[in-house]
């Protein structure tokens, strides 16, 4: 019970101090940014690939990339 109460005060007081670090904004929101692109950045080139055959028809002629030699069962 004393661990607990103890945890709580020291959880609340840390959520309610202000950051130290004068540049405590900038590195926030260049970490959110990085974030952001780090999690983002790996599905634009699919993403504009597939509008680009889209737009000039090829999409629906492509053929599937599972259905190869090596793969079985694929409706030919």
């Amino acid at each position: 019970m004393a661990f607990s109460t103890h945890a709580i005060s020291q959880l609340r007081r840390y959520s309610t101090q202000l950051p130290r670090d004068p540049h405590y904004k900038l590195k926030a929101g260049l970490m959110t940014g990085y974030l952001v692109s780090a999690f983002t950045l790996p599905f634009v080139p699919p993403l504009l690939d597939r509008q680009r055959s889209r737009a000039d028809g090829s999409y629906l002629t492509k053929e599937n990339v599972y259905c190869g030699p090596q793969y079985l069962g694929c409706a030919r």
